[in-house]
């Protein structure tokens, strides 16, 4: 583990000093500004997993990504239904638009029966994204448990629409439902490629498992991560700000650099979710610093 101090104090001088230009001379007046040098693009975009806003409206959820300065957002259907019209979508995408936001994709969605499957990726496509967050399932008396039944009807209609299908890991606390990666991947390995993960690396670490382990050996099925940290590598572990949890974000970051990851990595942040914004701040800045930092090695 790396700890925000060890971080931060990992950076070099030299790196710290030429973000602090232009300097101030002897003489009281501006020093000479050094050129700044081209700014190293990840392959990955940041980006907000909607379930963090599902306390707010639309247009509060936007306000708050444009004030945090993320632009994609994985869409939950309570913000868009999954009923909505080709005209309530393209409104919808107007209206993100007005706030410099690109829903890239819809979900999770808990998929029960056939039924469901055919209607989320019906709504995938109205909506226009081509990535669909899933999690097949069925009921088992009143517990929903993962379902392998579903995944020939989920192949076809992925092959059919040319939409990604990415299946989220729950961690210890749904242990029926995909706890991690491994159990995924379990269940989609002959199938097409198109069906692979949303890597969820805090459920995957509550789960007494390596997301970096996962990234490294599952990058070719690797369709969406939602990032998010917490407190313990158990089901005792809670959500927190990213720079103060137990999971190495560099390491993460690193491994993504690594693998080619050119998808999204979603901020999942589900603590004081009535009041979310200054715990969303934190971690997005947080992790672009991050980005920042191992872009420039």
């Amino acid at each position: 583990m790396i700890s925000r101090r060890t971080f931060f104090g990992s950076v070099s001088a030299g790196a710290v000093a030429t973000t602090i230009v232009p300097m101030l001379s002897p003489l009281g007046t501006f020093a000479q500004e050094t050129p700044a040098k081209a700014k190293k693009e990840l392959p990955f975009k940041l980006a907000i997993a909607g379930y963090t806003f599902n306390k707010f409206k639309l247009d509060e959820a936007l306000t708050m990504m444009k004030q945090v300065d993320v632009h994609h957002l994985c869409i939950k259907d309570f913000h868009l239904k999954q009923e909505c019209t080709a005209e309530e979508a393209k409104a919808f995408h107007e209206k993100c638009a007005s706030f410099g936001v690109t829903g890239y994709g819809v979900g999770p969605i808990y998929m029960l029966n056939e039924e469901v499957v055919k209607k989320a990726f019906a709504y995938a496509k109205v909506v226009g994204v081509k990535m669909l967050v899933g999690i097949p399932c069925e009921m088992d008396g009143k517990k929903r448990v993962a379902s392998s039944k579903l995944l020939k009807l989920i192949n076809e209609q992925v092959q059919e629409y040319d939409i990604k299908y990415a299946i989220h890991n729950h961690g210890p606390d749904m242990p029926e439902i995909f706890p991690n990666a491994e159990s995924v991947m379990e269940v989609i390995e002959k199938l097409d490629k198109r069906i692979g993960l949303c890597l969820d690396i805090g459920h995957q670490f509550r789960d007494g498992k390596d997301p970096v382990a996962a990234i490294m050996k599952y990058q070719e099925r690797l369709h969406d991560v939602h990032i998010k940290n917490v407190t313990a590598p158990s089901k005792a572990g809670k959500g927190i700000e990213l720079p103060r949890g137990l999971i190495d974000m560099p390491a993460v970051v690193r491994a993504l650099v690594k693998v080619g990851y050119t998808g999204a990595c979603s901020l999942e942040y589900e603590k004081d979710m009535d009041k979310p914004l200054l715990g969303i701040a934190e971690s997005i800045g947080y992790f672009r610093g991050v980005m920042d930092a191992v872009a420039s090695v």
